[in-house]
């Protein structure tokens, strides 16, 4: 968002961060841009969380020149039309994406065929959650639903041809010189334009931009300069925007671009002219397997880092639809655009046609892919894994090209390695001590367990509204840690930032059994749980688990109390491994006295207190220190700590600066915290590029 105005409810403060990110939980909607927004929510600062593998969110930021992000639901925001939009040098191309656009839905439909190309035409995709959208990810195919490289190249390729054509058909009548060499500066024209109806998104300007240069080189300095574009291109936008090094749609585009030029740049055809015609076929298909190969390969550690999803079926999917898919959606989109802007309702009948195509394909997709049922799970890679394979697939591409031969082995190996180099911790020995991690999932919690020699206890999930960190916090750091089953999922109590990320850890892993407070009924905690009655299981007072020496004893859950708060009513656990035990007092807010019994003396061992309900001040952290008194505390934040809250001194540390991790042999604890790493944060005080 430019030019953001935040105020706070009352009216009394308000900000003016200028540039600021955006983020709509469960929109259900496609927005048309540019527009005007209005939106009730909360403002943060761009942080990572800090948990072990995750790729810095600072990141993010540095690549969209922001610091701050806006977060609220679909149900408290609004977008309007731009009121200040209809003057200045894009207002043409946004009159003409208008146009198109509606012209476009009239004679195509709601289809996925006709949503397909009117996003091919105009930039408009169909909400993240839309089934289309969803195929085309899972398949790899994402990259032709937005406007990018390819779409620009064949868009170019068509007028390219068209113009070629129509200055045959002028010469053949009047006898024109031979223009058919600059039938391709003629179309570059048409191909900003078409860019810049689109919105103008970043990869299609790139994409354009490449064309224009390696067009130029040709026809003046009569040399292909494929590989010269490229450099200039990059070279141009790191001296202009350097925070987009670490974007990833600069990594994948220029990646992929570069594994191509790297694959097919110079090369000529091999064999006597004219080749037959099934010998054309087979090379025609063989290069298309490589530079599909290519470009998802050498984007694969990059791709990996960022989204922690593989389509494993890329390469197949892309050999075969890429072509009907690209060809006919460009070719729709051509004459949906000239239909549009133009008002010719001539092309109506073709246009609705072409969509009908475009439907029947995307159904063959889905049923061939099982609606893209290969879309593979991977661990956090990090940074040094992603940096050093992609490093290698290019210059073992640059290698093997300088002697002739062929690049693909390079980007092969790379992927391999890189596969192998995230999956190493499926292949460890399991460790003999008990380890306890707190991961910073914001507001909620989330607790990993592993017991000494094997199996694995998960208490609570973080929210499944709030970024659903099931799936971005909790699962990545199960696969980082080679966990592949979870033997007892414990939710304390039925508040959503607790039990929300269950679903997708239910759907993604076997888990052997749920805990949950006896007495409130499994739908409170979710359609996920509530519909799975043979593993859930009421725990009350005394209940427990016990594995390789270690054990965990549920010490509270505030039945026959009177309390009718949910957090009153959740689970107290307490985890014991020789001399050491750790206290998860859950979000209770009554004190110690809801630790029923009597507290165990701790002998010498070593104790550490999760203080209640993130370490609030009104859940009484100071009695719980005083009564526990832990020889270390673990809060989601320091408020408790401060703001003359009269809070006993100990050695504490918060998740908000990055999750914890408790390692004991069963008499001593070792304590870690990941640590943001400091330097994008000061990048982010860096003035951005002008």
């Amino acid at each position: 968002m430019e030019e953001a105005s935040v105020s706070t409810l009352d009216g009394s403060r308000s900000v003016r961060p200028g540039r600021l990110l955006l983020s709509v939980w469960n929109p259900d909607a496609a927005v048309s841009f540019p527009a005007e927004v209005r939106a009730t929510g909360r403002l943060h600062a761009i942080r990572s969380l800090g948990n072990p593998g995750e790729i810095p969110r600072e990141w993010t930021a540095l690549a969209l020149r922001v610091q701050y992000r806006f977060a609220a639901d679909a149900s408290q925001t609004i977008f309007l039309p731009r009121k200040n939009g209809n003057g200045g040098f894009m207002a043409p191309f946004r009159r003409a994406r208008a146009r198109a656009g509606q012209w476009i839905s009239l004679h195509a439909g709601d289809s996925d065929g006709g949503l397909y190309l009117r996003a091919v035409a105009t930039g408009e995709s169909p909400p993240p959650s839309h089934p289309l959208v969803t195929l085309l990810r899972r398949t790899g195919l994402a990259h032709l639903l937005a406007i990018s490289g390819v779409h620009v190249v064949l868009f170019f390729s068509v007028q390219s041809y068209l113009v070629r054509f129509a200055l045959w058909i002028a010469r053949r009548r009047h006898g024109s010189p031979d223009l058919n060499k600059v039938s391709s500066l003629l179309a570059l024209p048409g191909c900003w334009a078409y860019a810049l109806m689109a919105g103008s998104p970043v990869s299609a300007v790139r994409a354009a931009g490449m064309l224009s240069v390696v067009v130029c080189i040709r026809h003046l300095l009569g040399v292909r300069g494929s590989g010269a574009a490229w450099t200039v291109l990059f070279l141009s936008t790191i001296a202009c925007a350097p925070s987009m090094i670490v974007s990833p749609s600069f990594l994948l585009s220029y990646g992929a671009s570069f594994f191509l030029i790297a694959a097919f740049a110079g090369k000529r055809p091999n064999g006597p002219p004219p080749l037959p015609l099934h010998r054309k076929a087979a090379g025609w298909a063989r290069n298309a397997v490589v530079a599909s190969a290519m470009a998802f390969l050498g984007t694969l550690p990059v791709s990996a880092a960022f989204f922690e999803r593989i389509p494993a079926g890329a390469i197949l999917w892309n050999v075969l639809f890429l072509p009907v898919l690209g060809t006919v959606g460009v070719c729709g989109a051509f004459l949906g655009v000239a239909g549009g802007v133009f008002s010719v309702d001539l092309l109506g009948g073709t246009v609705g046609m072409v969509a009908q195509v475009l439907n029947g394909s995307l159904a063959v997709l889905a049923r061939a892919s099982a609606n893209g049922s290969c879309w593979v799970p991977l661990p956090p890679s990090g940074i040094a894994a992603p940096f050093v394979c992609t490093a290698g697939a290019a210059f073992g591409s640059l290698w093997l090209r300088s002697r002739g031969r062929e690049p693909w082995p390079s980007v092969v190996v790379a992927g391999a390695v890189f596969l192998a180099w995230i999956h190493i911790p499926y292949a460890a020995l399991p460790d003999h001590r008990l380890t306890l991690a707190a991961l910073n999932v914001g507001k909620g919690a989330a607790h990993v367990i592993s017991f000494p020699g094997g199996g694995h206890m998960l208490v609570d999930c973080g929210s499944g509204l709030r970024g659903n960190k099931g799936e971005t916090v909790i699962l990545p750091y199960l696969r980082s840690r080679g966990i592949r089953r979870i033997d007892v999922l414990v939710l304390t109590h039925p508040h959503e930032d607790h039990y929300g990320g269950a679903a997708a850890v239910l759907s993604s892993l076997p888990v052997g059994e749920i805990w949950i407070p006896g007495g409130i009924p499994g739908g409170a905690f979710g359609e996920a749980v509530g519909g799975d009655t043979d593993r859930v299981r009421g725990k009350s007072r005394g209940d427990g688990y016990g594995s390789g020496g270690a054990e965990v004893i549920v010490r509270g859950t505030g039945q026959g109390s009177g309390q009718r708060k949910a957090n009153e009513r959740g689970l107290l656990l307490e985890i014991r491994f020789g001399s050491f035990s750790a206290w998860l007092p859950g979000d209770v807010e009554r004190g110690p006295s809801a630790w029923e019994g009597t507290f165990r003396d701790k002998k010498g061992g070593k104790r550490i207190l999760f203080l209640p309900h993130h370490g609030s001040a009104e859940a009484k952290p100071g009695a719980w220190i005083r009564a526990a008194a832990p020889d270390a505390v673990v809060s989601q934040n320091s408020i408790c700590f401060t703001r003359g809250n009269l809070v006993p001194s100990v050695l504490a540390f918060y998740l908000e600066n990055g999750a914890v991790t408790l390692r004991s042999d069963g008499d001593l604890v070792f304590i870690e915290q990941e640590r943001r790493p400091s330097l994008w944060e000061l990048f982010l005080r860096l003035p951005p590029e002008g």
